[in-house]
């Protein structure tokens, strides 16, 4: 279920290159760093390397670790992630970055789910998002999903099957459907029924693990959506009621200015 994952950690005792700012490329935890520059000044401000996917970034006395946990672990991000799968993930992602992986804060997560389902049926009846409409997400120029932008968290849904391939050159034999919740652990704990997400140790936790499950299918529930109505059976004020409705710009703008026939209008029961 986990994807992406941004985390960061302090280390307490840095290399000579690091305190020395030096301007070349050194070894240090086995892994080669590269400095980065102020585009401004040219001086050294951090380092970076990679692990595979992973991006590593060294800020100062912090390490910052960024992309797709499901991705590193199992090379795609669309068979199924499970818990047990996750917490070896964990493991073995601590065996393997310079630093010990349950200590580090967790920033920003990504969790997500796929179904075997086609896209567009899915994607074509989602209208809002506590009053925000989809942006959509293109690929080859074409739309292959849609995305809200919110303020304490972004939601996606998206053609799995036609992301592979566009992106990876992988031809699936199944149409894939997957649908993510992107959010700042800060959106996570900070409120009334927090999950508590602090450390990468919190992920490994069997229940937190399920109440992040619960909040993603949360999410995707609040999404308003396109009642499949059988408009033949409708007849013309029904179907201009059903047009008004649909339409939250609109609506909004015909509540201000024609209230009285707004209320008459939301009392009507489409049979």
């Amino acid at each position: 279920m986990y994807d992406t994952l941004k985390i960061k950690y302090q280390v307490t005792h840095l290399p000579k290159e690091v305190i020395e700012s030096t301007e070349q490329s050194f070894i240090w935890k086995g892994l080669t760093w590269n400095p980065t520059f102020n585009d401004a000044t040219q001086k050294v401000n951090g380092y970076k390397t990679r692990v595979n996917n992973l991006d590593l970034r060294l800020k100062g006395n912090t390490i910052f670790c960024n992309n797709s946990l499901q991705k590193w672990y199992m090379d795609n991000n669309y068979e199924p992630f499970t818990y047990t799968e996750v917490v070896k993930a964990i493991e073995k992602l601590n065996q393997t970055l310079p630093f010990n992986v349950y200590e580090a804060k967790v920033i920003l997560l990504a969790v997500g789910i796929v179904i075997e389902a086609e896209a567009k049926p899915i994607l074509d009846t989602w209208l809002s998002l506590n009053g925000k409409q989809p942006i959509p997400m293109l690929g080859a120029n074409k739309q292959y999903g849609k995305k809200f932008y919110l303020t304490d968290y972004n939601v996606k849904g998206y053609d799995k099957t036609y992301e592979v391939k566009t992106h990876d050159r992988i031809k699936l034999n199944r149409q894939l459907f997957r649908f993510e919740l992107e959010i700042y652990t800060r959106n996570l704990n900070k409120r009334k029924n927090a999950i508590g997400i602090y450390s990468v140790k919190d992920l490994t936790d069997k229940y937190k693990y399920q109440m992040l499950l619960d909040e993603l299918l949360n999410k995707y529930e609040k999404i308003d959506k396109q009642q499949a109505i059988p408009l033949s059976r409708l007849n013309n004020k029904e179907k201009e009621i059903l047009a008004l409705f649909q339409n939250k710009e609109i609506l909004q703008q015909y509540k201000v200015d024609h209230y009285e026939s707004y209320r008459k209008k939301e009392t009507l029961t489409i049979k």
